[in-house]
């Protein structure tokens, strides 16, 4: 009897282990990142605590699996050290600072003297953070290889509309972004004329990351972009953490774009119309993607020819009003100054990624994006280097490095006052215009994650009409609207914040290139980049440059760095939460705990209504028919039979908790004990021992099972000729089980359950948050 007792303590603490870690990472994350007060140490302190405890009895019953001392070292050395409580070591360390301060008391005096080790209690700390890494490498084996699909769902769905021109034009429009409007001064602030040399080398490593990215999106042209070319290179766990990474660094642009263009156009003294006037555009903007690409395309083209009209009319007058001797002396700072304007400079050629979620909605993408992406990287390179080349030869080189308004300031002097106002409002246009077209873009990336059950199911689902990912655009405009209320007023805090992130995507996209050079060298490339075994490696160590440049060069760098790293880590957690989520072990625990809350507050889990209709459905029950009933919640349905007097000769109840079926047990009346026969599922597949039945119900499964095709053929197999069925599906808005795309898919499942030769109605009902789905029918 102990010894069961035991068996069961292990598996509790097997399922204890797996979340708790999870949380663990969370904590350290926090700390490391963010550090914590006094309090939130003490209960990470106990926390801690908590974990080493769990493992420690883990290892107890590990050693009746293997009885011999160096056997079960050698095998569980990391879990042993992973129970070593570092943390009351480390707290005992710091309070050698209590006793150092009290070795004027005699009692203490000798014990003082070891007072000293205190000052390397700060450094011994993070020994902490290294000795909790032996317990994280637990949850690997909830690491699940990428499911690589040779088409991803949303290009059944989605629309190819996009031409070449249109995607060309979209994509100056998404790169050009802030940039060019705002760092031809700061590049003539930190290199004066020189910047000129800046402009070239950034245009030409510029150009070839294009290329890089031309490579990769010609190999696999999906809306994932970033993700997809992750997926392929790294595997699921880090192309996830990529993509968490991209999608952070696309609400951060949006944000930061807004503000800049509003802190741009609107005077100071009235900022506090920023955060109202953004959020309304965020809604705007949200409403045309949702409208999908036809609408969104005429936008984006519109905004994207007045980008281009403004820079060439400011760039024309340059020419005529040139004054040769604006760049007299060329070279007025160190040569080192070159390199430095380059970090300054470089955003302006950030946006690649946004381009490349349009890859399933372009003709022949294969081959037009990665021209597009060239060819746009050219067209931004080439009036770049000339509006910064113009604008130095129109307004001497220190005058224009100290404008706060560069833009405005040229277009005063070229056309007047008037000028000036006309062309802030066409830069606010502008900026506004890549603002729209990374909101149209960025929910792509959400879609694909989703799409590999990676994020919630529901944001991959594709407006049937529109053919948008609707639910993520809603769910972008609500991240947006948060981060500008939290960054109103700060565009450059955005700006470094975004600065890190990018960096870090760029490196592992230009890292992909490589890799898969070596590792698929057999995949067709219809686009090749030059150098593709080395020329991406430079690249990356320009990149090293840059985040060295922004450490160096920007105030509180290393906070910055620390907060944006922060919201990368917290990707690891997220993943292992969202794979913990899907395990079948948790769905039954979850089920569980479900059981017992219902238990003790009486709650009956079916509506009366909803018992009703699938009575009407499947019925009518009469004394010689069998039923199945499968995964009803606590067994409610059969009770709801049972109390409801509803004749029947046998019900076969089948359910995944044997916490339901022990309540269920002791509901039933002992008269109908041998009518009702009760199955524990291991796996959600039809019990053999179950013969023919009259009807089936389902409550639902279908969003959990292996293979929805598979279940209902089996379903069909223990139907007896006439048998009806019902599916019930009840899911909200966050749906994560993984099938809910393909349930929520009327043709798809009406199809299917066709394919079997039943007869099928498919009926839906939505409410505000909640989705109640009803598949019923005959054989």
């Amino acid at each position: 009897m102990a010894r069961r007792k035991s068996s069961k303590l292990d598996g509790i603490v097997q399922l204890l282990i797996p979340p708790s870690l999870v949380l663990l990472l969370v904590v350290t994350i926090i700390e490391l990142f963010y550090g914590v007060g006094p309090v939130l140490a003490i209960l990470i302190d106990i926390f801690d605590i908590y974990v080493i405890a769990i493992f420690a009895i883990d290892l107890y019953f590990r050693w009746f699996e293997t009885p011999h001392f160096f056997p079960y070292v050698k095998k569980h050395i990391l879990d042993i050290i992973a129970t070593i409580p570092f943390n009351l070591i480390f707290l005992g360390i710091e309070g050698l600072v209590l006793i150092r301060a009290l070795r004027g008391v005699k009692i203490i005096a000798r014990i003082a003297r070891f007072a000293r080790f205190a000052r390397y209690g700060r450094l011994l700390r993070l020994v902490r953070f290294g000795a909790r890494a032996p317990r994280f490498l637990r949850v690997r084996k909830h690491v699940k290889k990428a499911k690589i699909r040779k088409v991803q769902p949303h290009e059944k769905t989605m629309k190819k509309t996009l031409s070449f021109k249109v995607i060309l034009l979209i994509t100056i429009n998404s790169i050009m972004g802030t940039g060019i409007w705002f760092l031809t001064s700061a590049g003539a602030k930190h290199a004066g004329p020189a910047s000129l040399v800046s402009w070239g080398i950034l245009s030409l490593i510029s150009v070839y990351i294009a290329m890089c990215f031309g490579e990769l999106v010609s190999m696999f042209p999906k809306a994932g972009g970033v993700y997809e070319f992750a997926k392929q290179s790294y595997g699921r766990f880090w192309s996830f953490v990529i993509g968490w990474t991209t999608s952070i660094a696309g609400s951060v642009t949006i944000a930061m774009l807004l503000l800049g263009a509003l802190q741009y156009l609107i005077p100071i003294q009235y900022s506090f119309t920023y955060v109202p006037i953004a959020i309304l555009l965020i809604i705007l903007f949200s409403f045309v993607a949702f409208r999908g690409m036809q609408t969104s395309t005429y936008v984006l083209v519109t905004f994207a020819l007045i980008t281009l009209t403004a820079v060439v009319a400011i760039i024309i007058p340059g020419i005529i009003n040139f004054q040769p001797g604006n760049f007299d002396p060329f070279f007025v700072f160190p040569t080192m100054n070159i390199l430095l304007a380059i970090f300054f400079i470089a955003e302006t050629f950030f946006g690649w990624e946004s381009a490349i979620f349009l890859s399933a909605e372009t003709k022949n993408p294969s081959k037009v994006m990665p021209k597009a992406l060239i060819y746009g990287t050219l067209v931004i390179a080439i009036l770049s280097f000339l509006l910064a080349f113009t604008a130095m030869g129109s307004i001497p080189w220190a005058e224009f490095s100290a404008s706060v308004a560069p833009l405005k300031d040229l277009g005063g002097v070229h056309f007047g006052n008037v000028g000036g106002i006309i062309f802030s409002i066409l830069i606010f246009i502008s900026v506004i215009g890549a603002t729209a077209g990374w909101i149209v873009t960025a929910p792509r990336l959400l879609m694909s994650i989703a799409e590999d059950k990676l994020f919630f199911t529901q944001f991959a689902k594709i407006h049937p009409k529109h053919k948008s990912p609707y639910v993520s655009i809603i769910f972008q405009a609500i991240v947006v609207s948060a981060l500008v209320i939290v960054g109103a007023g700060s565009y450059e805090t955005l700006l470094h914040m975004l600065i890190p992130l990018i960096l870090i995507v760029y490196s592992a996209v230009l890292l992909s290139v490589i890799i898969l050079r070596f590792k698929r060298p057999e995949l067709k490339r219809p686009y090749k980049v030059i150098f593709g075994r080395v020329g991406p490696f430079v690249t990356i160590l320009f990149m090293i440059f840059l985040l060295v440049m922004f450490i160096k060069e920007t105030h509180s760098a290393l906070d910055i760095l620390r907060i944006s790293g922060g919201l990368m880590a917290f990707g690891i957690p997220a993943y292992f939460a969202i794979e913990l989520f899907y395990d079948k072990k948790y769905v039954t625990l979850r089920r569980n705990l479900l059981a017992h809350i219902s238990h003790h507050v009486h709650k009956f889990p079916i509506p009366k209504p909803t018992f009703n209709k699938i009575i009407s459905l499947v019925g009518p029950f009469t004394k010689k028919k069998n039923v199945m009933v499968y995964n009803s919640p606590m067994g409610s349905f059969t009770r709801g039979v049972v109390k409801g007097h509803i004749p029947f000769n046998k019900i076969y109840v089948a359910n995944q908790s044997k916490e339901e079926i022990r309540i269920f047990k002791k509901k039933i009346p002992a008269r109908y004990k041998n009518k009702i026969s009760v199955h524990l599922l291991r796996t959600l597949n039809i019990p053999s021992k179950v013969s023919k039945v009259d009807s089936f119900i389902s409550f639902n499964d279908l969003g959990h099972v292996k293979d929805v095709q598979v279940f209902v053929r089996d379903m069909k197999k223990v139907l007896s000729k006439n048998g009806k069925f019902c599916f019930y599906v009840q899911h909200n808005m966050v749906n994560m089980t993984p099938n809910a795309l393909l349930v929520d898919d009327k043709k798809k499942m009406v199809a299917l359950f066709k394919k079997e030769k039943l007869k099928v109605t498919y009926s839906r009902k939505r409410r505000l948050f909640k989705t109640r789905i009803f598949i019923y029918g005959r054989k």
